[in-house]
């Protein structure tokens, strides 16, 4: 392997010199969120199978808590990342320099009080108490601002670029870009603005929080396994006339899994028949990515082990592949028959936001830091233990939840067994969920504990005995798809 030109470097270097100040300020956004999100997805967990706890304190009873926690990883944590890493990895692809830095410091100021605005607003009772868009109207239009002034930014720097062609993870992240202000606007124009009627306000918020995860989370998270895979192992990927036509599958299918949601509810037979069909057609796009990216990684799972960002990046893409099996299972209507109002759906929607999306960005945030601050991770154990801590704690979470949720529904669905039997039945559950939660939380604080202690350790501690960050490896040209065809 060849490393990379001295004349690369120099150019890379100054890219990324352009982005520290705004990535690292979401990034720390980011990761302070992501600990308090996990803190009161814990306190919620408790509540649901012990809810005396925390009862005498109306801000945090079960209504306002969970709500709050959803509202803090989701906004919180995961636009944040998803901002930092799209900023990063769009000057890198683009060989182009961020202008103006400042002004997206100004974008995370305002995102950011919005979303602590909106988490006052739950925890004060103001919520909407739609799924995701609990947030009071006045931090609405702080979060439009700021996303738009962070859209725009990456939008521009694509436009500015000085390479021949648009690589895979430009795709996504323009689509992710472009697709939430989209989904945003219209789900709060027609549940508050000019509210639809009837039935249609549970169809435009299952489309909304469908969208919100398959249209922005999902893309985010594919850009950065379409960049590092090829960029750590140095090798084109696999089967790449495959990409584009894997991309289009994927964003014309995934908004439509909205409709399995709602499959037993009172609304249209075609709504939920959507959604099942669209169920069993995203196995084509999963089998395009699946190539894809395992195609290239096959024969080359001792560097995966070796390597902190692919663990985390190819971990997350085989959640994907997992989750997109259990939509398409779920998606039968005899077995979606035993889920609804169960917690088999926050399960699988776990296995998404965190098996897939975060996964991808801690192994993103783990390469990108110490290119852009000069200095290496300091404890290897602490990289370690999020790692384990990541994985177990993803699959535990998930897997009780969905495991649960289906024992639920069977109780449920039997009229002999009283209500009060299920709630004890599914207690059990309940409990486990707050141990994966725990775990979780663990590897969360050694992530924020690392990043700490890298921070206050100062360029000269590479002179003190640490790994300096690593070279550059040349990033594997991904070629065109009608170049790929010879």
């Amino acid at each position: 392997m060849t490393e990379t030109p001295p004349s690369q470097r120099a150019e890379q270097a100054g890219i990324d010199a352009s982005t520290k100040v705004p990535v690292a300020v979401l990034l720390v956004c980011a990761l302070l969120w992501l600990v308090s999100g996990s803190a009161l997805q814990i306190l919620a967990s408790i509540q649901a199978h012990s809810p005396a706890f925390l009862s005498n304190c109306e801000w945090f009873t079960f209504g306002r808590v969970y709500p709050a926690a959803q509202n803090a990883l989701i906004y919180g944590w995961g636009f944040n990342a998803a901002f930092a890493v799209s900023l990063w990895l769009m000057a890198r692809l683009s060989c182009a320099a961020l202008r103006h830095g400042g002004w997206l410091v100004a974008a995370a100021v305002f995102w950011n009080v919005g979303v602590k605005l909106g988490m006052l607003g739950i925890l004060t009772g103001a919520s909407t108490s739609v799924a995701l868009l609990e947030m009071p109207r006045f931090a609405v239009l702080l979060l439009l601002v700021a996303y738009s002034m962070v859209a725009v930014w990456g939008v521009a720097n694509f436009s500015q670029r000085n390479t021949g062609h648009a690589y895979a993870s430009q795709w996504y992240l323009l689509g992710a870009a472009f697709w939430f202000p989209w989904l945003y606007i219209l789900a709060q124009g027609m549940l508050f603005v000019a509210p639809a009627r009837g039935v249609m306000q549970a169809i435009v918020g299952e489309w909304y929080v469908q969208g919100l995860y398959g249209l922005f989370f999902i893309p985010v998270a594919l850009s950065s396994a379409y960049y590092f895979v090829p960029k750590i192992l140095g090798q084109p990927i696999r089967h790449y006339f495959l990409a584009p036509a894997g991309f289009w599958w994927l964003v014309t299918v995934l908004p439509l899994l909205g409709g399995s949601r709602l499959v037993g509810a009172p609304v249209p037979v075609w709504v939920p028949t959507t959604g099942v069909a669209a169920g069993f057609l995203l196995l084509v796009g999963l089998l395009a990515v699946g190539l894809n990216l395992f195609g290239t990684v096959a024969g080359s799972f001792d560097r995966v082990r070796a390597s902190t960002t692919l663990s985390f990046v190819v971990a997350g893409v085989a959640f994907f592949l997992l989750w997109g099996v259990l939509q398409c299972a779920t998606a039968l209507r005899s077995v979606a028959a035993h889920l609804p109002l169960t917690l088999a759906r926050e399960g699988q929607d776990w296995l998404l936001f965190y098996g897939v999306f975060s996964m991808a960005m801690f192994g993103a945030i783990y390469f990108l830091l110490p290119r852009l601050l000069l200095r290496a991770w300091p404890s290897a154990m602490l990289v370690w233990t999020h790692w384990v801590a990541a994985a177990l704690g993803v699959l535990m979470v998930a897997g009780v939840l969905i495991l649960g949720g289906w024992r639920q529904g069977e109780l449920l669905n039997n009229p002999a067994v009283p209500f009060t039997e299920v709630a004890q039945a599914v207690s059990a559950w309940l409990a486990a969920r707050s141990v994966g939660l725990m775990l979780l939380a663990i590897g969360h604080i050694a992530f924020l504990l690392n990043l700490g202690w890298m921070l206050c350790a100062g360029r000269a501690a590479n002179a003190g005995g640490l790994i300096p960050p690593p070279a550059e490896l040349p990033l594997a040209k991904e070629p065109r798809w009608q170049e790929s065809q010879t």
